[in-house]
């Protein structure tokens, strides 16, 4: 019994190592190239709200990531912790908060709330914030139209985030 434990511990702790070891952090540019190394944010000197971000690949070469140039940003230890980062408009990124048929993303600038459903373009929503909670809900609530039970559940809440967060965390569930 002991040799057969002690073999799964092993193959437990290679398996786990192993997916450690395969994090890496990088970007995948516009044009599919993928590039690894460590992925750094950092802000101009003249605007400090101006978040941008390098890439230091393997070799020690430096890239500038735009908005523009990128569609993901994988991160791990930075400012943004384990994080997928999206551009949006092509001009600032958003970070993924909840991922699935619906997705839901913080700018890092900007303060705005963005959202996506399938592979639509992400766009910025008036959710939280400033905006009325109508009006937030009315730009949610035609996401929600193909589960008639939460749409449904949805128009029985205001459209505070905390409420909308909720329903597409339920809307992701009942589309797994």
């Amino acid at each position: 019994m002991k040799p057969l434990l002690t073999s799964i511990f092993i193959l437990s702790f290679s398996l786990s190592f192993q997916s450690k070891a395969q994090e890496k952090e990088y970007a995948v540019t516009n044009t599919n190239d993928t590039i690894y190394g460590k992925i750094i944010r950092y802000s101009s000197f003249f605007d400090p709200h101006d978040y941008k971000f390098k890439i230091k690949d393997e070799n020690g070469d430096k890239t500038l990531l735009e908005a523009f140039d990128v569609k993901l940003i994988r991160s791990l230890k930075g400012v943004d912790g384990d994080s997928y980062i999206f551009p949006c408009y092509n001009k600032f990124f958003v970070k993924r908060v909840i991922n699935g048929k619906i997705s839901l993303y913080h700018s890092l600038n900007p303060p705005l709330v963005c959202i996506s459903k399938g592979n639509s373009t992400i766009e910025a929503t008036d959710i939280g914030g400033f905006f009325s909670r109508e009006k937030s809900h009315s730009q949610i609530r035609p996401l929600l139209e193909d589960n008639p039970e939460i749409l449904k559940e949805f128009d029985t809440l205001e459209g505070s985030a905390k409420n909308i967060y909720y329903i597409i965390e339920k809307y992701n569930k009942a589309a797994e």
